[in-house]
Protein backbone atom coordinates (compact mmCIF):
# COMPACT_ATOMS: atom_id res chain seq x y z
CA UNK A 1 0.00 0.00 0.00
CA UNK A 2 1.42 3.73 -1.29
CA UNK A 3 1.41 6.19 2.12
CA UNK A 4 1.07 9.57 1.58
CA UNK A 5 2.29 11.98 4.12
CA UNK A 6 0.90 14.89 5.17
CA UNK A 7 2.49 17.57 2.81
CA UNK A 8 0.95 15.48 0.02
CA UNK A 9 -2.42 15.31 1.11
CA UNK A 10 -2.46 18.95 1.37
CA UNK A 11 -0.92 19.74 -1.90
CA UNK A 12 -3.34 17.14 -3.41
CA UNK A 13 -6.11 19.13 -1.59
CA UNK A 14 -4.81 22.98 -2.52
CA UNK A 15 -4.54 21.47 -6.36
CA UNK A 16 -8.03 20.15 -6.39
CA UNK A 17 -9.76 23.59 -4.73
CA UNK A 18 -7.88 25.57 -7.44
CA UNK A 19 -8.78 23.47 -10.38
CA UNK A 20 -12.38 23.95 -8.99
CA UNK A 21 -12.49 27.54 -9.03
CA UNK A 22 -10.61 27.99 -12.68
CA UNK A 23 -12.91 25.59 -13.82
CA UNK A 24 -16.34 27.76 -12.24
CA UNK A 25 -14.25 31.47 -13.32
CA UNK A 26 -14.27 29.64 -17.26
CA UNK A 27 -17.67 28.58 -16.94
CA UNK A 28 -19.18 31.68 -15.53
CA UNK A 29 -17.42 33.86 -18.29
CA UNK A 30 -18.04 31.53 -21.17
CA UNK A 31 -14.07 30.36 -21.30
CA UNK A 32 -12.98 33.54 -21.83
CA UNK A 33 -10.95 35.21 -19.39
CA UNK A 34 -10.38 38.96 -19.31
CA UNK A 35 -7.30 39.77 -17.43
CA UNK A 36 -7.89 43.88 -17.13
CA UNK A 37 -11.62 43.85 -16.22
CA UNK A 38 -11.58 42.19 -12.77
CA UNK A 39 -15.34 40.42 -12.82
CA UNK A 40 -16.89 38.97 -15.89
CA UNK A 41 -20.13 41.41 -16.10
CA UNK A 42 -20.93 43.44 -19.12
CA UNK A 43 -20.37 46.99 -19.55
CA UNK A 44 -21.86 48.50 -22.39
CA UNK A 45 -20.83 52.21 -23.32
CA UNK A 46 -22.39 55.03 -25.72
CA UNK A 47 -19.58 56.73 -27.23
CA UNK A 48 -20.79 60.20 -28.70
CA UNK A 49 -19.36 62.33 -32.04
CA UNK A 50 -19.98 65.30 -33.81
CA UNK A 51 -18.55 65.13 -37.11
CA UNK A 52 -21.58 66.28 -39.13
CA UNK A 53 -19.71 69.96 -39.52
CA UNK A 54 -18.04 71.75 -42.39
CA UNK A 55 -14.26 70.32 -41.07
CA UNK A 56 -15.71 66.82 -41.26
CA UNK A 57 -13.71 66.43 -37.97
CA UNK A 58 -14.97 65.25 -34.33
CA UNK A 59 -16.17 68.56 -32.40
CA UNK A 60 -18.09 66.81 -29.53
CA UNK A 61 -15.40 67.78 -26.95
CA UNK A 62 -15.28 71.52 -27.44
CA UNK A 63 -18.68 71.96 -28.79
CA UNK A 64 -21.10 69.59 -26.99
CA UNK A 65 -21.43 70.49 -22.77
CA UNK A 66 -24.73 68.20 -22.02
CA UNK A 67 -26.44 64.98 -23.59
CA UNK A 68 -29.66 63.22 -22.99
CA UNK A 69 -30.13 59.48 -24.24
CA UNK A 70 -33.53 57.87 -24.50
CA UNK A 71 -33.72 53.84 -25.21
CA UNK A 72 -36.35 52.01 -26.62
CA UNK A 73 -36.26 48.54 -27.25
CA UNK A 74 -38.35 46.76 -30.11
CA UNK A 75 -41.59 47.28 -29.18
CA UNK A 76 -41.19 50.92 -28.60
CA UNK A 77 -41.20 51.19 -24.86
CA UNK A 78 -38.74 53.36 -22.78
CA UNK A 79 -36.07 51.63 -21.65
CA UNK A 80 -33.75 54.00 -20.01
CA UNK A 81 -33.12 58.06 -20.20
CA UNK A 82 -30.22 59.04 -18.85
CA UNK A 83 -28.66 62.63 -19.02
CA UNK A 84 -24.73 63.77 -18.04
CA UNK A 85 -22.99 66.99 -18.53
CA UNK A 86 -19.50 68.49 -17.10
CA UNK A 87 -16.23 68.20 -17.61
CA UNK A 88 -15.79 64.37 -18.39
CA UNK A 89 -17.15 65.55 -22.11
CA UNK A 90 -14.65 67.75 -22.85
CA UNK A 91 -12.16 64.89 -22.06
CA UNK A 92 -12.06 63.88 -25.39
CA UNK A 93 -12.57 60.11 -24.09
CA UNK A 94 -16.28 60.46 -22.98
CA UNK A 95 -18.78 57.24 -23.65
CA UNK A 96 -22.12 57.08 -21.52
CA UNK A 97 -22.23 54.45 -19.72
CA UNK A 98 -25.90 52.33 -20.17
CA UNK A 99 -27.50 49.86 -18.21
CA UNK A 100 -29.18 47.39 -20.42
CA UNK A 101 -30.33 43.88 -20.86
CA UNK A 102 -29.47 41.65 -23.99
CA UNK A 103 -31.48 42.84 -26.85
CA UNK A 104 -32.04 45.07 -29.22
CA UNK A 105 -32.37 48.60 -29.45
CA UNK A 106 -32.91 52.22 -30.79
CA UNK A 107 -31.02 54.72 -29.63
CA UNK A 108 -32.31 58.94 -29.80
CA UNK A 109 -30.29 62.02 -28.25
CA UNK A 110 -30.82 65.42 -27.75
CA UNK A 111 -27.54 67.10 -26.93
CA UNK A 112 -26.96 71.03 -25.94
CA UNK A 113 -23.47 73.31 -26.08
CA UNK A 114 -23.11 77.01 -24.23
CA UNK A 115 -23.97 80.14 -25.20
CA UNK A 116 -22.39 83.33 -25.14
CA UNK A 117 -24.90 85.15 -23.18
CA UNK A 118 -26.47 85.09 -20.05
CA UNK A 119 -29.62 84.73 -20.95
CA UNK A 120 -30.19 82.02 -23.70
CA UNK A 121 -33.35 80.26 -24.99
CA UNK A 122 -33.15 76.56 -25.14
CA UNK A 123 -35.28 74.16 -27.18
CA UNK A 124 -37.86 71.90 -25.08
CA UNK A 125 -37.49 68.66 -25.26
CA UNK A 126 -41.29 66.59 -25.63
CA UNK A 127 -42.25 64.01 -23.24
CA UNK A 128 -40.02 64.45 -20.43
CA UNK A 129 -37.78 62.45 -18.93
CA UNK A 130 -40.05 59.32 -19.16
CA UNK A 131 -41.74 59.83 -23.12
CA UNK A 132 -44.45 57.60 -23.71
CA UNK A 133 -43.10 56.59 -27.35
CA UNK A 134 -39.98 57.85 -29.46
CA UNK A 135 -42.31 59.88 -31.04
CA UNK A 136 -43.10 62.14 -28.43
CA UNK A 137 -39.22 63.35 -28.35
CA UNK A 138 -39.61 66.59 -30.22
CA UNK A 139 -37.88 69.81 -29.66
CA UNK A 140 -39.55 73.05 -29.56
CA UNK A 141 -38.39 76.88 -28.93
CA UNK A 142 -40.61 78.76 -26.54
CA UNK A 143 -41.44 82.18 -28.49
CA UNK A 144 -42.79 85.52 -27.14
CA UNK A 145 -46.13 86.85 -29.03
CA UNK A 146 -47.14 90.55 -29.38
CA UNK A 147 -50.43 91.37 -31.02
CA UNK A 148 -50.40 87.85 -32.57
CA UNK A 149 -47.19 87.78 -33.77
CA UNK A 150 -44.14 85.50 -32.72
CA UNK A 151 -40.36 86.16 -32.49
CA UNK A 152 -37.35 85.61 -30.48
CA UNK A 153 -34.81 87.79 -29.16
CA UNK A 154 -32.22 85.99 -27.61
CA UNK A 155 -29.71 84.07 -28.31
CA UNK A 156 -30.45 80.11 -28.38
CA UNK A 157 -28.63 77.41 -26.85
CA UNK A 158 -26.82 74.89 -29.64
CA UNK A 159 -29.02 72.45 -29.72
CA UNK A 160 -27.80 68.89 -31.10
CA UNK A 161 -29.81 65.71 -32.43
CA UNK A 162 -28.22 61.77 -33.17
CA UNK A 163 -29.94 58.82 -33.37
CA UNK A 164 -29.05 54.93 -34.20
CA UNK A 165 -31.13 52.24 -34.57
CA UNK A 166 -31.21 48.32 -34.46
CA UNK A 167 -28.51 48.50 -31.69
CA UNK A 168 -27.78 45.23 -30.78
CA UNK A 169 -26.83 43.77 -26.61
CA UNK A 170 -25.54 40.35 -27.38
CA UNK A 171 -26.01 37.42 -24.82
CA UNK A 172 -23.24 36.20 -22.95
CA UNK A 173 -21.09 39.65 -23.67
CA UNK A 174 -18.40 39.79 -20.76
CA UNK A 175 -16.17 42.96 -20.37
CA UNK A 176 -16.56 46.79 -21.70
CA UNK A 177 -18.21 46.46 -24.68
CA UNK A 178 -18.50 49.98 -27.06
CA UNK A 179 -22.02 50.37 -28.61
CA UNK A 180 -22.44 51.99 -32.14
CA UNK A 181 -21.49 55.98 -31.95
CA UNK A 182 -24.00 57.93 -32.29
CA UNK A 183 -23.23 60.95 -34.32
CA UNK A 184 -24.72 64.44 -34.12
CA UNK A 185 -25.92 67.09 -36.10
CA UNK A 186 -26.13 70.77 -35.24
CA UNK A 187 -29.50 72.36 -35.71
CA UNK A 188 -28.94 76.21 -34.46
CA UNK A 189 -27.34 78.50 -36.70
CA UNK A 190 -25.79 81.82 -36.10
CA UNK A 191 -26.39 84.95 -38.66
CA UNK A 192 -24.49 87.76 -38.55
CA UNK A 193 -25.39 90.58 -40.98
CA UNK A 194 -23.62 93.52 -41.79
CA UNK A 195 -24.46 96.67 -43.28
CA UNK A 196 -22.38 99.42 -44.20
CA UNK A 197 -22.71 103.29 -45.59
CA UNK A 198 -20.47 103.17 -48.94
CA UNK A 199 -19.23 106.81 -48.48
CA UNK A 200 -18.11 105.99 -44.95
CA UNK A 201 -21.25 108.45 -43.39
CA UNK A 202 -22.41 107.64 -39.71
CA UNK A 203 -24.73 104.97 -38.77
CA UNK A 204 -26.68 104.80 -36.38
CA UNK A 205 -28.64 101.43 -34.64
CA UNK A 206 -31.99 102.26 -34.87
CA UNK A 207 -31.40 103.37 -38.75
CA UNK A 208 -32.56 99.88 -39.70
CA UNK A 209 -34.17 96.70 -38.24
CA UNK A 210 -33.20 93.12 -39.09
CA UNK A 211 -34.93 89.89 -38.76
CA UNK A 212 -35.07 86.48 -40.36
CA UNK A 213 -38.80 85.22 -40.85
CA UNK A 214 -38.51 81.14 -40.98
CA UNK A 215 -40.72 78.76 -40.05
CA UNK A 216 -38.33 76.40 -38.22
CA UNK A 217 -39.34 76.41 -34.68
CA UNK A 218 -39.93 73.08 -33.78
CA UNK A 219 -38.37 69.42 -34.84
CA UNK A 220 -39.79 65.83 -34.60
CA UNK A 221 -37.71 63.10 -33.54
CA UNK A 222 -36.61 62.29 -36.56
CA UNK A 223 -35.24 66.04 -36.64
CA UNK A 224 -37.40 67.24 -39.30
CA UNK A 225 -39.17 70.57 -39.36
CA UNK A 226 -42.78 70.54 -38.46
CA UNK A 227 -45.19 73.30 -37.65
CA UNK A 228 -45.99 76.04 -39.73
CA UNK A 229 -45.43 78.94 -37.11
CA UNK A 230 -43.90 82.31 -38.73
CA UNK A 231 -41.05 83.36 -36.13
CA UNK A 232 -39.51 86.41 -35.91
CA UNK A 233 -35.73 86.07 -35.37
CA UNK A 234 -34.05 88.86 -34.08
CA UNK A 235 -30.81 90.05 -33.10
CA UNK A 236 -29.57 89.48 -29.46
CA UNK A 237 -26.27 91.63 -30.36
CA UNK A 238 -25.85 94.53 -32.49
CA UNK A 239 -22.05 95.90 -32.82
CA UNK A 240 -21.57 99.41 -34.54
CA UNK A 241 -18.50 98.98 -37.03
CA UNK A 242 -15.95 101.50 -38.52
CA UNK A 243 -15.31 101.63 -41.90
CA UNK A 244 -12.06 100.68 -43.30
CA UNK A 245 -11.78 104.01 -45.30
CA UNK A 246 -11.81 105.92 -42.04
CA UNK A 247 -9.07 103.94 -40.01
CA UNK A 248 -6.69 107.13 -41.40
CA UNK A 249 -8.74 109.79 -39.31
CA UNK A 250 -7.49 110.23 -36.00
CA UNK A 251 -9.17 107.87 -33.19
CA UNK A 252 -11.43 110.55 -31.70
CA UNK A 253 -13.02 111.91 -35.26
CA UNK A 254 -14.47 108.10 -36.07
CA UNK A 255 -17.89 107.98 -36.86
CA UNK A 256 -19.23 103.89 -36.77
CA UNK A 257 -20.64 103.67 -40.17
CA UNK A 258 -22.16 100.35 -40.02
CA UNK A 259 -23.30 97.72 -37.92
CA UNK A 260 -23.61 93.89 -37.53
CA UNK A 261 -26.08 91.86 -35.88
CA UNK A 262 -26.11 88.47 -34.77
CA UNK A 263 -29.20 86.33 -34.65
CA UNK A 264 -29.40 82.49 -33.75
CA UNK A 265 -32.17 80.27 -35.78
CA UNK A 266 -33.37 76.69 -35.71
CA UNK A 267 -32.76 74.62 -38.53
CA UNK A 268 -32.71 75.49 -41.82
CA UNK A 269 -33.98 73.65 -44.51
CA UNK A 270 -34.50 73.40 -48.26
CA UNK A 271 -37.52 72.55 -48.11
CA UNK A 272 -38.64 75.85 -46.13
CA UNK A 273 -38.32 79.94 -47.38
CA UNK A 274 -36.97 82.02 -44.62
CA UNK A 275 -36.14 85.47 -45.20
CA UNK A 276 -33.98 87.98 -44.31
CA UNK A 277 -35.35 91.08 -44.22
CA UNK A 278 -34.14 94.64 -43.37
CA UNK A 279 -36.08 97.38 -42.88
CA UNK A 280 -35.47 101.41 -42.96
CA UNK A 281 -37.40 102.41 -39.42
CA UNK A 282 -37.94 105.96 -40.52
CA UNK A 283 -40.34 105.62 -43.18
CA UNK A 284 -40.24 101.14 -42.67
CA UNK A 285 -39.63 100.23 -45.59
CA UNK A 286 -38.29 96.74 -46.61
CA UNK A 287 -34.85 97.15 -48.25
CA UNK A 288 -33.63 94.14 -48.48
CA UNK A 289 -35.83 91.12 -48.46
CA UNK A 290 -33.47 88.14 -49.46
CA UNK A 291 -34.23 84.15 -49.86
CA UNK A 292 -31.89 83.21 -47.35
CA UNK A 293 -31.37 79.32 -48.42
CA UNK A 294 -31.30 80.37 -52.37
CA UNK A 295 -28.13 82.38 -51.11
CA UNK A 296 -26.87 80.58 -48.53
CA UNK A 297 -26.15 77.57 -51.21
CA UNK A 298 -24.83 79.52 -53.78
CA UNK A 299 -21.20 80.01 -52.10
CA UNK A 300 -20.82 75.76 -51.65
CA UNK A 301 -17.78 77.05 -53.44
CA UNK A 302 -14.95 73.29 -53.35
CA UNK A 303 -18.10 71.77 -51.14
CA UNK A 304 -20.46 71.65 -54.17
CA UNK A 305 -18.93 68.06 -55.41
CA UNK A 306 -19.14 66.95 -51.66
CA UNK A 307 -22.34 67.57 -50.11
CA UNK A 308 -26.15 68.05 -51.40
CA UNK A 309 -27.54 71.19 -50.31
CA UNK A 310 -29.45 70.23 -46.90
CA UNK A 311 -25.34 68.29 -46.38
CA UNK A 312 -23.88 71.93 -46.76
CA UNK A 313 -26.51 73.77 -44.61
CA UNK A 314 -26.58 70.90 -41.71
CA UNK A 315 -22.78 71.31 -41.46
CA UNK A 316 -22.31 75.03 -42.22
CA UNK A 317 -23.43 76.45 -38.74
CA UNK A 318 -22.36 80.27 -39.26
CA UNK A 319 -22.64 82.69 -41.94
CA UNK A 320 -22.00 86.23 -42.51
CA UNK A 321 -23.88 88.08 -44.73
CA UNK A 322 -22.90 92.02 -45.78
CA UNK A 323 -24.20 94.63 -47.86
CA UNK A 324 -23.64 98.39 -48.74
CA UNK A 325 -26.07 101.03 -47.93
CA UNK A 326 -26.67 103.90 -49.90
CA UNK A 327 -26.79 107.73 -49.14
CA UNK A 328 -30.66 107.02 -49.35
CA UNK A 329 -30.25 104.34 -47.12
CA UNK A 330 -31.36 101.94 -49.58
CA UNK A 331 -29.86 99.07 -50.55
CA UNK A 332 -26.91 99.31 -53.34
CA UNK A 333 -27.47 96.05 -55.03
CA UNK A 334 -24.58 96.82 -57.57
CA UNK A 335 -22.38 96.69 -54.63
CA UNK A 336 -23.33 93.07 -54.52
CA UNK A 337 -23.24 90.48 -51.31
CA UNK A 338 -21.02 89.41 -49.41
CA UNK A 339 -21.51 85.51 -47.87
CA UNK A 340 -19.34 84.33 -45.94
CA UNK A 341 -16.21 85.72 -48.39
CA UNK A 342 -17.91 85.06 -51.27
CA UNK A 343 -19.09 87.90 -53.24
CA UNK A 344 -22.99 87.49 -55.28
CA UNK A 345 -24.05 90.31 -57.47
CA UNK A 346 -28.24 89.57 -58.09
CA UNK A 347 -29.40 90.33 -61.14
CA UNK A 348 -30.90 94.27 -61.12
CA UNK A 349 -34.59 93.10 -61.76
CA UNK A 350 -34.60 90.42 -59.35
CA UNK A 351 -37.32 90.24 -56.72
CA UNK A 352 -36.03 90.71 -53.40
Amino acid sequence: MKRLNMRQILHGTRSVTVALAVAAALSACDSVIYEDQGDCSVHYRVPFTFTTNILNADAFASQVTSVTLYVFDRQGRLVLSKSDSGTSLASGQYKMDVDLLPGTYDMLAWCSGDSPMADPLSFAIGGGTDPASMSALSATLPLREKDGNYYVDQDIKPLFYGMVSGVACEANAYGYIDLPAINLMKDTNVLKVVLENIDGTEMKADDFSIEILADNSEMDYRNELVGATLVSYRPWATQMLVSDRNESKADESLLPSGLMAEMTTGRLMTDRRPMLRVIRNEDMITIINLDLIKYLVMVKGHYQGRYSDQQYLDRMDEHTLAFFIDADKNWYIAGGISINGWRIVPEQNEDL
